[in-house]
């Protein structure tokens, strides 16, 4: 798996922002913002096989068909975005941010379940001047068509018109 330009901000609700486990040592992650819950003693996991180590999945003929062993992952916990890419190699690019990268979007507040936020008063395109913008890296036949130096971060390129999601008329 290769994951990059991501918005990745923790909410409170788990001790890591980010933990991936991978079964080979060719997935990646680069070119993502993260904001780490505050003081969460583990911001980060990569588990994966043993570094020299390819993969450590084997398959297995069975006269049921084609199934597969593992071996245990390396359990590897980081507590910064500093540490996590330098034990790793993983998110060298990748930078921390915060909720005023949008427009108009705060951390959700969990203390009332039952509160429900008005789509209407959440704006996730991406605040001018924000640490996010130009801050991804190309992707062929996903981030075609940016503007700037760079794609954004997220899910919307700054300077675009927002997608049309749902139906349309035979104009659109």
């Amino acid at each position: 798996m290769h994951l990059a330009n991501n918005l990745i901000l923790g909410q409170g609700t788990q001790p890591r922002v980010f933990a991936l486990d991978t079964f080979t040592n060719y997935s990646s992650s680069d070119y993502n913002g993260f904001r780490p819950n505050p003081g969460a003693a583990q911001s980060f996991a990569w588990n994966s096989p043993p570094f020299e180590q390819v993969r450590n999945f084997y398959p297995e003929r069975r006269a049921d068909g084609l199934t597969g062993q593992t071996a245990p992952l390396v359990q590897r916990n980081f507590a910064t975005l500093t540490e996590y890419a330098k034990a790793t190699g993983q998110d060298r690019h990748s930078r921390l941010v915060e909720y005023d990268v949008f427009v108009n979007a705060s951390q959700p507040d969990f203390t009332d379940p039952t509160h429900v936020v008005a789509v209407d008063t959440v704006d996730l395109r991406l605040r001018p001047g924000s640490v996010a913008i130009d801050a991804g890296t190309e992707l062929p036949n996903i981030t075609d068509g940016f503007q700037g130096r760079a794609p954004d971060l997220g899910a919307y390129e700054s300077g675009i018109p927002l997608p049309h999601y749902g139906p349309r008329t035979p104009k659109d």
